[in-house]
């Protein structure tokens, strides 16, 4: 289902609103109509008082956002600021291939999914993980940013922050974040978005941000569990870097086919096996010539690490570190002697 606060119609559950009712009665329920055998009453907070007179409308008119609606993209990343000079529903649906985080900015939101509801004001944020459709109700006069991201690439982030292959859990998780943690500066007062600084450099610092904030949560292990497929598979590459290393090699070493095995290293470390690998063999590289210990020569070790030609190491090590080789065996040295 596309988001869209006008599709209030789900298979789950049906919000039925009566707009009326809800100015002259403003502390009424939402009544959820499920396929269970009694449906259930849900006690919305008041989402707007009664304007006695006309002059406070006018007020309030004159105090909205001159800009109601801002979206930009970084990278994979997709931003959705939202101002509600009314109450609005939002519907958003999770899937194994994207998420959605729900962060209000003023007023609150109420999310509700599968006949639950919860509160979410400024300071604190909804990650929807779990596949499942959800109404975030957004109060009148209310501000909210939606961030639409892929499930994969806050999987790679977990990994490279954690230290190890992780995976999302499917399920929600309520945290505390706001745009001062976020570090993303909104341009409200445009009508383009355009963020001011290279979107790679944003896009990685959101997603490790993100994840660095989710670590520091007790649930931590439970949101991001170990993608023991992969961890396997890593481990015997490192065991062994030297070996050409294929899918079709290390699948029946880890229980999985080669299918699954390709799928999750592309979503959990978003890149193949013969990456990882030449990632691996360079980092083994790396450290023999830092090593005062190591005596070979750079093309020995580039042909003891498994690459056909120490040409090939040398500008696949320039171009992931940034100095070639000999630089770093230089360093090492200089280092050794002050």
């Amino acid at each position: 289902m596309p988001r869209s606060e006008k599709s209030l119609s789900f298979d789950v559950a049906r919000l039925v609103f009566q707009s009326r009712t809800m100015t002259m009665n403003p502390n009424m329920a939402i009544r959820l109509e499920t396929h269970d055998a009694d449906n259930r009453a849900i006690a919305l907070p008041s989402v707007r008082a009664v304007a006695p007179h006309r002059h406070a409308v006018a007020v309030r008119e004159a105090a909205r956002p001159a800009v109601l609606r801002q979206r930009f993209k970084l990278g994979p990343l997709d931003f959705d600021y939202r101002a509600f000079p009314r109450q609005r529903v939002v519907a958003l649906s999770s899937t194994d291939a994207t998420v959605h985080i729900v962060m209000p900015i003023t007023g609150t939101a109420v999310v509700v999914t599968e006949g639950k509801a919860q509160t979410l004001s400024a300071g604190s944020a909804l990650l929807l993980g779990a596949i499942t459709r959800t109404a975030v109700v957004c109060a009148a006069g209310s501000s909210a940013l939606f961030l639409h991201i892929p499930r994969a690439a806050i999987q790679s982030a977990a990994s490279r922050v954690l230290g190890s292959p992780r995976r999302l859990a499917a399920i929600d998780h309520l945290f505390g974040w706001s745009l001062d943690d976020l570090g993303a500066q909104l341009p409200r007062a445009s009508v383009a978005a355009e963020p001011g600084q290279d979107d790679r450099v944003l896009e990685q610092r959101t997603l490790d941000g993100l994840v660095k904030r989710l670590r520091e949560d007790a649930a931590a292990d439970t949101l991001f569990p170990v993608a023991r497929s992969v961890q396997r598979a890593v481990e015997h590459i490192r065991a062994n870097p030297q070996h050409s290393w294929t899918i079709n090699d290390l699948a029946p070493m880890v229980g999985v086919t080669p299918g699954t095995l390709r799928r999750n290293f592309r979503t959990c470390l978003g890149n193949t096996v013969t990456q990882l690998v030449q990632q691996i063999r360079i980092e083994w590289v790396r450290a023999r010539l830092e090593s005062v210990t190591e005596s070979r020569s750079i093309s020995d070790i580039a042909l003891a690490a498994g690459f056909g030609a120490p040409g090939v190491m040398s500008r696949t090590y320039q171009r992931h570190f940034g100095e070639t080789p000999s630089k770093t065996r230089a360093r090492a040295f200089r280092a050794m002697r002050d």
